[in-house]
């Protein structure tokens, strides 16, 4: 599962104790942070973050995107201009990438990356608070990311 965390709540959910840390950090799953372009610079500028990101590269939990896709994409999010916030490279990260969940505290991006016209197949899911959202925190195969062996026994046969 590929998570886009917004730079409005990098600090918050990514260097304090959370359960998107323990997620990052854990065994089940292939869980990737999704990361590139200005997002990327945007998180980048949080020293401490900064520093999360390189142990999140490390572990193998920290996903980028073409560089140039992200380019064209956010180009075309700017022509057709549907969208109401001022993160259109944070929605085209979401496209590009498939990563579906966004944790963000900016109610125009949430409302634009739930937006159909914006983000579908599968729609855009919104992480904001830890305890009501956690169960967004799984995998989904949208970002490519394969989740590896199944966590669950296997039912007996009889």
């Amino acid at each position: 599962m590929c998570l886009i965390v917004d730079a409005n709540v990098g600090p918050k959910f990514l260097l304090e104790s959370s359960a998107i840390i323990d997620w990052l950090f854990g065994d089940r799953g292939a869980p990737r942070l999704v990361a590139a372009g200005k997002l990327r610079e945007e998180l980048a500028a949080n020293r401490g973050v900064s520093r999360q990101l390189v142990q999140l590269d490390r572990a193998g939990r920290l996903r980028s995107a073409d560089p140039k896709k992200l380019e064209d994409e956010e180009r075309r999010l700017r022509i057709a201009s549907i969208f109401r916030s001022n993160d259109p490279h944070v929605l085209a990260l979401a496209i590009v990438s498939g990563a579906r969940t966004l944790a963000t505290g900016d109610n125009a991006l949430a409302d634009d990356f739930k937006n159909k016209r914006i983000i579908d197949a599968p729609r855009g899911k919104v992480y904001r608070d830890p305890e009501a959202h956690r169960h967004l925190l799984c995998h989904t195969s949208s970002c490519g990311v394969d989740p590896g062996p199944s966590r669950r026994p296997a039912k007996q046969r009889q």
